[in-house]
């Protein structure tokens, strides 16, 4: 069962496209253009990454600032989680589970997004949140999994968090095959490929791009070498509420979520409060309980 959007997605949207028209210096009748084909399109229960793509398409396209809009953000995060790089290695490497430490940090690092309509975190106090429990901590369990495979498949999410996936990646002794799948084109803050290799995510894995136009994954859109390489994983690691979204309800054991909950319709939906750091499976037919 898919996530079903509620009216609290519209209001998000309105927030979010608030301000990226007014980053891209476009009009409140470009605002009304694109929240309308937002409403028509979460009014027919499309899945929110899907119902926002379009909108999107059209703004980088009209956009009078670039078609990146969060360039300077997103290269602001990457080079400032870059220059904590050393010293979280060299802290989760002195721990007692250092793979399951990177990968919690790397979900805190999903707080790290414009998309919700609320200003992004200082560095400082992220870093002091990367030490935090997770409400849902299933790292474990992934890591066992993660060593019966011989590959591995990370949907990147945001440009920063690239830079926490990078060092789980580093930490990691898996010697399978990695690799790390980015956003076709400039959406919100989520990473590219250019953001990916900034994050120097092409040391450590191999870099591809859904090739879709959507802040998700959906894998029936798939295709070539995108499509081929999900399908052919052998355990997933899906980052964000974007890729939730789009793969919630698909009840596919391989995948793993790491996201942060920002919104209510994904509190109703996953049974996990708002705040809370998340790294789970969710494979019942609904969804809500996390099962092993």
């Amino acid at each position: 069962m898919a996530l079903s959007p509620g009216i609290e997605c519209l209001n998000c949207f309105k927030k979010g496209f608030s301000d990226f028209v007014n980053r891209a210096g476009l009009s409140s009748a470009d605002y009304e253009k694109l929240i309308g084909i937002v409403e028509t399109n979460l009014e027919l229960k499309i899945t929110p990454p899907l119902a926002g793509s379009e909108s999107w398409a059209i703004l980088r396209e009209r956009s009078l600032t670039g078609n990146d809009i969060f360039l300077l953000e997103k290269e602001h995060f990457t080079r400032e989680m870059l220059l904590q790089y050393d010293e979280l290695k060299k802290v989760f490497m002195q721990s007692s589970a250092p793979e399951s430490r990177a990968l919690s940090a790397g979900t805190w690092c999903n707080l790290i997004d414009v998309g919700q309509g609320v200003p992004l975190p200082e560095i400082q106090e992220l870093v002091t949140v990367l030490a935090s429990p997770l409400s849902v901590d299933q790292t474990s369990h992934f890591l066992t999994s993660l060593y019966e495979a011989d590959t591995l498949l990370v949907l990147g999410d945001n440009a920063g968090e690239t830079v926490m996936d990078k060092l789980f990646l580093d930490l990691t002794s898996f010697k399978g095959g990695k690799f790390y799948m980015t956003r076709e084109h400039p959406v919100m803050n989520d990473a590219t490929l250019k953001d990916a290799e900034m994050a120097g995510l092409h040391e450590v894995a191999d870099l591809i791009s859904s090739g879709i136009d959507v802040p998700g994954v959906i894998p029936d859109m798939l295709s070539g070498k995108a499509r081929e390489t999900y399908e052919s994983a052998d355990i997933i690691l899906a980052k964000g509420q974007g890729n939730l979204e789009s793969l919630f309800g698909i009840n596919d054991p391989r995948v793993y979520h790491s996201f942060v909950v920002k919104c209510p319709v994904v509190s109703r939906a996953t049974g996990i409060a708002l705040g809370g750091g998340v790294f789970s499976r969710f494979i019942n037919a609904g969804g809500k309980n996390a099962n092993l």
